[in-house]
């Protein structure tokens, strides 16, 4: 079994991931981290600079790809995983990206509000500019219906403790933690 976060920029992903592997023994694989690896060494803004959203959305698929078939990882997922882009250039819903992550292991959508998550993640150097057209509060209003319906389980971290979200986790997987 594997356990996968999704959410927007700023969520916590890493966080929690990061506290969630030291509850339970399972490794973290971060998608974003992985993809700057295939990058050699290329920042994600810089990749997405010089090639294009597309080619980045390409190379989140091929990194699923290669975690398909693993078991016992925490897999801390970008922002934009559930996302393609169309001939217009617009993003809609990856369904080639969505199953391999549903059949993969237990998503796990990490929620907050979207005024928190614009003060979280406003410039953020490290982090590529989404759209020069689009506020960042637009597209999380037409992403948060994906990050839904994708999920097996909802937590909103707006209203618990890093640590408090870590243990709901647990509690729903029916985990049984290292430190018990």
């Amino acid at each position: 079994m594997n356990i996968i976060l999704i959410g927007a920029r700023g969520a916590g992903k890493s966080k929690i991931s990061r506290s969630l592997a030291k509850k339970i023994p399972f490794p973290v694989v971060s998608t974003d981290s992985t993809a700057v690896y295939e990058a050699g060494g290329l920042p994600i803004p810089k990749f997405v600079e010089k090639n294009g959203w597309e080619k980045f959305r390409n190379l989140e698929y091929s990194i699923l790809e290669k975690l398909k078939n693993a078991d016992g990882i925490i897999v801390d997922c970008g922002g934009g995983i559930l996302f393609d882009l169309n001939e217009e250039g617009q993003e809609i819903l990856s369904h080639r990206k969505l199953e391999i992550l549903r059949n993969l292991g237990k998503i796990v959508y990490l929620e907050r509000e979207t005024n928190e998550l614009i003060e979280k993640v406003k410039g953020d150097a490290t982090r590529p500019d989404l759209s020069k057209l689009n506020s960042y509060k637009s597209i999380l209003e037409k992403r948060i219906p994906y990050y839904e319906e994708a999920a097996h389980y909802k937590i909103n971290l707006s209203k618990k403790s890093k640590e408090e979200a870590v243990e709901s986790i647990i509690k729903w997987l029916g985990l049984v933690t290292e430190d018990k």
